[in-house]
């Protein structure tokens, strides 16, 4: 077998694997659930961050050269049209979380995402940013191939489901990857991370720290910063093997977690934690399907209701 060969193979067996969508379920419901979070806080903030009347008058940024790609280079004082984009975006939450048309309305989600991105751009932060890539990479997923409406019709019907592959899985994990690696290089240059005292001037910063707070414990401070530096290295390299991977993303919940609590850096944590779905197989994501499940049927009060039942005709 030739080089070539073996890198065809290789590319054949990351990219072209087939799927039968249960990883692609846990990742709808998961990044669903973020959906509906933004879904909440865009209806909260429509007038306020978006409407013409709001923090930001359309006539700040009519200039700009790709505000065509809006709606609202077309209709800019439209309450309408505002209230459309909030609309829409509960709508295509709704079918994502079900599976109805999923991969048409993370397409939607990610659109209307852009377009309030250009109405008022003084708002986003990477987080924001990072939510609309995944969207519309998430398009190429069998979002609705298993627990969904889209999979109930089918067998209504009688059809057969559709062959995946987990490509457009691949892409939102290499997406995730690529952030790792981003962050980690532009950190290493930096003498407060290679010196071990960066997360001392983070923590303390009242710009980026939720409670700013400056610590002086060395050894805890080095710890902080050389144990970031491990994990955003060590990621995007470990994670795709399996006997690594569990422990990789249950440290990146805990990781993020940490971040969401004592950092202001708004809706990122959680979009990276949504995003972990991708990263299993699908016999590891029935996996969790089957303990939740379990355990639900143990907890029901019918389950509960035959044990009692069970343990009386025993006695």
């Amino acid at each position: 077998m030739t080089r070539r060969d073996r890198l065809e193979r290789l590319y054949l067996r990351f990219f072209a694997l087939p799927s039968d969508g249960t990883a692609a379920a846990l990742f709808r419901l998961t990044f669903g659930l973020l959906a509906a979070s933004q879904a909440f806080a865009i209806c909260l903030n429509l007038y306020r961050f978006w409407g013409h009347d709001g923090m930001l008058p359309f006539e700040v940024i009519a200039k700009d050269r790709y505000l065509f790609l809006s709606p609202f280079y077309w209709a800019p004082k439209s309450n309408a049209l505002l209230v459309g984009h909030g609309i829409v975006f509960v709508l295509a939450t709704a079918a994502l979380l079900v599976g109805f048309r999923a991969r048409i309305a993370t397409l939607v989600i990610a659109y209307v995402h852009l377009s309030l991105q250009y109405r008022n751009p003084f708002i986003l932060n990477s987080g924001d940013r990072l939510f609309m890539i995944i969207a519309f990479f998430a398009a190429f997923m069998p979002l609705s191939q298993r627990f969904s409406v889209d999979a109930w019709l089918r067998k209504r019907k009688g059809l057969a489901a559709p062959t995946m592959s987990v490509w457009g899985q691949r892409l939102v994990c290499l997406q995730i990857a690529y952030v790792y690696v981003n962050s980690v290089t532009a950190k290493i240059g930096n003498p407060g991370w290679y010196g071990g005292t960066a997360l001392r001037d983070v923590l303390a910063s009242p710009v980026f720290a939720e409670w700013p707070r400056y610590i002086e414990v060395g050894p805890l401070i080095w710890f902080l910063t050389y144990s970031t530096l491990a994990f955003e290295l060590g990621f995007p390299v470990l994670v795709w093997f399996k006997r690594m991977r569990p422990w990789l993303l249950i440290s990146g919940i805990a990781f993020h977690m940490s971040i969401d609590v004592v950092m202001v850096i708004p809706i990122f944590s959680y979009i990276m934690i949504s995003t972990y779905a991708a990263f299993l197989t699908d016999s590891e994501a029935q996996w969790l399907f089957d303990r939740v499940l379990r355990r639900q049927r143990a907890t029901s009060p019918k389950a509960v209701s035959e044990n009692e039942t069970s343990s009386a005709t025993s006695v």
